[in-house]
């Protein structure tokens, strides 16, 4: 095990953020983390509700952290496991996030080396966030203090105690992005997103968004892991999605409800996001 990797250990957890829903994932996730990230010594927290698994090479917890505990929503059971982690920082990745190119640990590192540096440092994102970001030192960008997402579900670094933060009992993942970030507007902390192009620190198939959308497999994504990993999954039982990003649309109760939740979580500031998203939608009809 290298140096770096055991810095990390000692101070970071690894949060997979997951639900047993999606437990036919698991295996092409973490065979692809095992294979992309050799020795990971980090301790590996699977975030769902009461399913564990176990894999050869990876130190992946297998204690129940919600403990017979019947969470209220994806926002009540993250922070329920934050509670107990007891590393100053987390790594966050989606259980979709399959991954193609070998971690960047020397990144990893130099990020948490510049948190513990630097306590006003919440999160490194190691995606480009298209909002309004600022020039701030070699590969990052500061995102501006109401930067759209600035509370996103990409592959980050965080300070433990600012993910609390920005994390309510009632959250969704998607309102947790699109409204959440509004906990974060005018914050005391940094938020960071690494340069474009810069994109080698998780190497997923991010410009799809993962492995699943809308609960389908997206096969430019899974065939190839099913082959080279030697799976048994049968795609045909999820089905696959279409790859267009713009494909399908959510329902009018299913958007009620989401807006109504935003309301919930931030107050009028649900405001701001929802005015944005409006313009933006806009702005692409006439284009």
């Amino acid at each position: 095990m290298t140096n770096t990797t055991t810095k990390l250990s000692q101070s970071c957890a690894l949060i997979i953020q997951s639900c047993d829903a999606y437990e036919d994932v698991w295996e092409m996730f973490f065979s692809a983390l095992a294979d992309h990230w050799k020795n990971c010594d980090l301790e590996i927290i699977l975030n769902t509700e009461s399913k564990t698994m176990s894999f050869d090479g990876l130190n992946i917890n297998k204690r129940n952290y919600c403990d017979g505990y019947q969470p209220a929503s994806w926002g009540d059971r993250l922070l329920r496991v934050l509670s107990q982690v007891d590393k100053e920082y987390v790594v966050t990745l989606f259980d979709d996030f399959v991954l193609e190119d070998k971690v960047n640990e020397d990144r990893l590192l130099e990020c948490l080396e510049m948190m513990e540096s630097n306590q006003a440092i919440g999160v490194f994102y190691f995606l480009y966030n298209h909002s309004e970001t600022h020039k701030a030192f070699g590969d990052y960008r500061k995102l501006g203090k109401t930067a759209d997402y600035k509370v996103n579900s990409c592959p980050a670094l965080w300070r433990k105690s600012v993910l609390e933060e920005v994390t309510g009992k009632i959250d969704s993942p998607w309102a947790w992005e699109f409204f959440g970030s509004a906990r974060a507007y005018n914050d005391k902390y940094e938020y960071y997103c690494v340069e474009p192009n810069s994109e080698d620190t998780f190497v997923y198939q991010y410009q799809l968004g993962g492995a699943i959308r809308r609960g389908k497999w997206l096969r430019k994504v899974i065939e190839p892991a099913i082959e080279k990993y030697d799976l048994s999954l049968d795609p045909t039982i999820r089905g696959y999605a279409s790859e267009s990003l713009s494909e399908g649309k959510y329902s009018l109760r299913w958007k009620i409800d989401f807006i109504t939740l935003g309301f919930r979580m931030v107050g009028l500031k649900a405001l701001i996001p929802l005015f944005r998203g409006v313009v933006s939608k806009l702005k692409r009809t006439l284009q």
